[in-house]
């Protein structure tokens, strides 16, 4: 009964999100073409202008700039280490 009912909430859920992939133009324009909606990878790339060359390298800059200005990790200190000194103790049998 349990796997009946989430194989149902499972279809009605996924139906509405299926139905948002119609081809051919916005969700629910009535285009039924039975085809699979197109997927372009990389997208349409435009040349760059100088203006956008030159705002990506100053934000470059100012990211190195940044990166310049974080304090280096200290090296983790032990506060027990003068307590327990060198020696490990044994393991009883």
């Amino acid at each position: 009964m349990k796997s009946l009912v989430t194989t149902m909430m499972i279809v009605a859920m996924a139906t509405p999100a299926y139905a948002q992939l119609t081809p051919g133009g916005a969700p629910g324009s009535g285009s039924s073409q039975g085809s699979k909606p197109g997927i372009t990878v990389g997208g349409d790339k435009k040349a760059k202008s100088e203006d956008d060359l030159q705002y990506e390298r100053e934000l470059d800059q100012a990211y190195k700039s940044g990166l310049s200005k974080i304090p280096d990790k200290k090296a983790n200190a032990d506060p027990w280490g003068n307590v327990r000194g060198a020696v490990t103790p044994q393991s009883r049998k």
